[in-house]
C-alpha cells in the first residue's frame, strides 16, 4: 500500500466501501488486503518487534491491511522461537510484542507469572515502547488463573497491557484451534484464528497504543439509532427491537465506559425528546451529553457538540447513515472520524465493537467523572449570570481546590492528562506511563496532582505539573496541563500557583526560597488558551517554544488563592486527604 493523495471527503466514500470486509461477522483475508489497497496511510511505518516462541507469521500478513484503517502502516520483525524468552533483537520498535504458547511451559501458574515479569522487567530496561504481552487464549480453570495472575504481575510494570486473547478465542469458539494446520505452519491456530487475532490487533490493540483515544460517538437518530422516520412514523412506528437494542445496550456501555455520546439528527427537537421519554429507547435520555436537534447544517450543529463537550473535533466520531451527511461534516470539521450506518444495524453494532479509538484496556473513572461533571455547567452559568460579580459568583460555588506531590496511585490519571489534554497543555510532550514512573521515581523530579471540587460535583484530578530542579534556585515546569472542563471559573493562576508552591517546598527539603521559576512551552494546533494563560501569567511574549523564566516568592504566590474564596486542601503522596 502507499499513500494516495486524496480529500478527506474522498477518503470518507471510501471508508465506508470498505467496512463491510473490515466489519463483517467473519473477515476474509482476500476481502481484507483487497478493501486496504484503497485507503491512505500516513507517515513513517509502525515498528513492531515480535518476541516469541510460536509464530506470528500468518497474522502479521494481514496487520497492514487491517491498520490501514487507521491511516497506519506497519514493518514487523520477529525473534527467533525462543521459550527462554531472551528478548533478541537491536534498534528501536514503537510496539513490543511477547507472544507465548503457554503449554509449552511446565511450570505452575505461580512459577510462570514469576518468570515472565523478570522478563518483561528486563524488555522494559531496554525499551521505552508500549509492551503487549498475550494471555492464554484458554478458559475456565488453570488458564483463568493464570490470565488473571498475569494481569496482576504484569500490571504494575509501566506500559505493560495484557492482551485479551480469550476473548477472542471464546468469539471463535471450537474453530479457534486446528490441528491440521500445525503440520504446514507449525502453529495449532486455525485461519479464521489468525485473521481474527490480527483484526484485533490492527483495529483495536495497536491503535489503543499508538494513537489518542476517541473522547465522544455522535449519533445521528432515523436509521441510525433506531429503524424508521420519526416525522413521518412517528414514536410507535420506530424499529427499536434486535439488533437496534443492542446498539442502544453498546451505546450506553460506551457512556458507563467513561466516553460521551451526542445527538446529532434532523428532526423536530420535541419529537427527539418524547421518544426518548417514552420508555421505547434502550439508550436512557440521561446518558446523551449533548444534543444538537434542528434542521440546520449538522456541520454546524457537530461543531457546537464539540463545543459544549469542550473536546477537539477529532476526538469524535459521528455515525450517520447519510454518506452525504458524513461527507459534509467531514469537509467543515477537520479530523472528525466518520462511521456509515448500514441498514443492518448489526452491522453498525460490530463496527461499533472494533473501531479504532473506542477500544479502552479497563473503564475510565475520570471518563465517568467528567460526563458528571459537564451535566452541572448549565447550573454553573446560570448561577453566574445570577451573581453581581465574579467574587459572588466563585463563593456561591463553595470551590476546594486539594493538591498532592508525586501522587503516586494517580499514575494512570496523570498519564492521561498529559496525554489527552489539547487546549491547556503548555509543553504537548505527551507522557506515557513509562515517563510518568520515572519522574515519580526520580530524586530530582517531581509531579503534582490538581483536584477541584464545588457544590455541583466533583470534577476529580483535572490538573498536572511536572518539573525538576534544575540546579540550586530555578525549578523547571516541563509539563503543565488542565483539563478544559475545569477552565472558566476564573482560577487558573491560583490553583496553578499553589501547585508550584507545594512542588517547590517537595524539590528543597531545606525550605529554602527558589529564584525562579521557568515554564517549557511549544506551539501546538489547539493549545492557544494555554499559551494565552502564560504569556498573561508571565507578562512576557512567548515564542514559537522554548522557556518562559519569571522569579517567584512563594509568599506572594500562595496570597493568590488566599485572596478567593476557595478552600485549600492538601492531599498525601498516595493522593488522599
Amino acid at each position: 500500500m502507499t499513500d494516495l493523495a486524496a480529500s478527506p471527503v474522498h477518503e470518507v466514500f471510501r471508508r465506508a466501501e470498505c467496512q463491510g470486509a473490515f466489519f463483517a461477522e467473519s473477515p476474509k483475508r482476500a476481502a481484507v488486503m483487497r478493501a486496504a489497497k484503497s485507503l491512505a496511510v500516513h507517515g513513517a511505518p509502525v515498528r513492531l518487534r515480535v518476541h516469541r516462541n510460536m509464530p506470528f507469521e500468518f497474522i502479521a500478513s494481514l496487520l497492514p491491511a487491517f491498520l490501514a484503517f487507521s491511516g497506519h502502516a506497519i514493518t514487523c520483525t520477529f525473534s527467533d522461537y525462543d521459550d527462554s524468552l531472551m528478548l533478541a533483537g537491536e534498534g528501536e520498535a514503537d510496539v513490543e510484542l511477547v507472544w507465548l504458547d503457554f503449554d509449552r511451559y511446565s511450570m505452575t501458574a505461580d512459577d510462570l507469572v514469576t518468570w515472565l515479569v523478570s522478563r518483561c522487567q528486563a524488555l522494559r530496561s531496554r525499551s521505552r515502547a508500549p509492551i503487549l504481552v498475550a494471555s492464554s487464549p484458554r478458559r475456565g480453570g488453570a488458564a483463568d488463573v493464570l490470565n488473571q495472575r498475569l494481569r496482576d504481575g504484569l500490571g504494575a510494570i509501566p506500559g505493560v497491557r495484557v492482551l485479551p486473547i480469550e476473548d477472542v478465542a471464546a468469539k471463535v469458539g471450537e474453530a479457534y484451534f486446528d490441528a491440521r494446520f500445525a503440520a504446514v505452519g507449525a502453529t495449532t491456530l486455525s485461519e479464521r484464528a489468525n485473521v481474527e487475532l490480527a483484526r484485533a490487533f490492527g483495529l483495536l490493540w495497536l491503535p489503543a497504543v499508538l494513537q489518542p483515544p476517541l473522547k465522544a460517538v455522535v449519533f445521528d437518530l432515523d436509521n441510525t439509532l433506531w429503524g424508521g422516520v420519526l416525522g413521518e412514523d412517528g414514536i410507535d412506528g420506530l424499529m427499536v427491537d434486535g439488533a437496534y437494542s443492542a446498539l442502544h445496550e453498546k451505546a450506553a456501555a460506551l457512556a458507563e465506559g467513561g466516553m460521551f455520546l451526542g445527538v446529532l439528527s434532523r428532526n423536530e427537537d420535541v419529537d427527539v425528546r418524547a421518544a426518548f421519554a417514552s420508555g421505547r429507547i434502550g439508550l436512557p435520555a440521561e446518558r446523551i451529553a449533548a444534543w444538537s436537534v434542528s434542521w440546520g447544517s449538522k456541520a454546524e450543529g457537530m461543531q457546537a457538540i464539540a463545543q459544549t463537550l469542550r473536546i477537539g473535533l477529532d476526538a469524535i466520531l459521528f455515525v450517520d447513515d447519510n454518506p452525504g451527511e458524513l461527507a459534509a461534516v467531514v469537509a467543515a470539521c477537520p479530523g472528525i472520524r466518520v462511521l456509515h450506518a448500514k441498514p443492518d444495524p448489526a452491522e453498525t453494532l460490530r463496527a461499533l465493537e472494533l473501531y479504532p479509538g473506542l477500544f479502552s484496556w479497563g473503564r475510565d473513572d475520570a471518563g465517568a467523572v467528567r460526563a458528571a461533571d459537564l451535566a452541572n455547567n448549565a447550573e454553573r452559568e446560570a448561577v453566574r449570570a445570577g451573581a453581581k460579580g465574579e467574587e459572588e459568583y466563585l463563593a456561591s460555588l463553595a470551590l476546594t481546590v486539594s493538591i498532592a506531590v508525586d501522587p503516586d496511585d494517580q499514575r494512570e490519571r496523570l498519564r492521561q492528562l498529559s496525554e489527552k489534554t489539547n487546549q491547556f497543555n503548555l509543553a504537548l510532550r505527551r507522557l506515557n506511563d513509562i515517563d510518568v514512573a520515572e519522574i515519580l521515581a526520580a530524586p530530582d523530579r517531581f509531579a503534582a496532582g490538581i483536584w477541584l471540587r464545588d457544590r455541583f460535583s466533583d470534577s476529580g484530578l483535572i490538573g498536572a505539573i511536572f518539573a525538576r530542579l534544575d540546579g540550586p534556585g530555578r525549578l523547571v515546569v516541563e509539563e503543565l496541563c488542565v483539563s478544559c472542563r475545569a477552565l472558566g471559573r476564573g482560577i487558573e493562576d491560583a490553583m496553578i500557583a499553589a501547585a508550584v508552591n507545594d512542588l517547590l517546598a517537595a524539590a528543597q527539603a531545606d525550605g529554602a526560597a527558589v529564584a525562579t521559576v521557568a515554564f517549557s512551552h511549544a506551539t501546538g494546533p489547539r493549545n492557544g488558551p494555554a499559551r494565552d494563560w502564560l504569556a498573561r501569567f508571565t507578562g512576557q511574549a512567548l515564542g514559537e517554544s522554548g522557556i518562559v523564566e519569571i522569579p517567584w516568592v512563594v509568599r506572594e504566590r500562595e496570597q493568590m488563592l488566599h485572596t478567593l474564596p476557595i478552600r485549600l486542601e492538601r492531599r498525601t503522596g498516595n493522593g488522599s486527604a
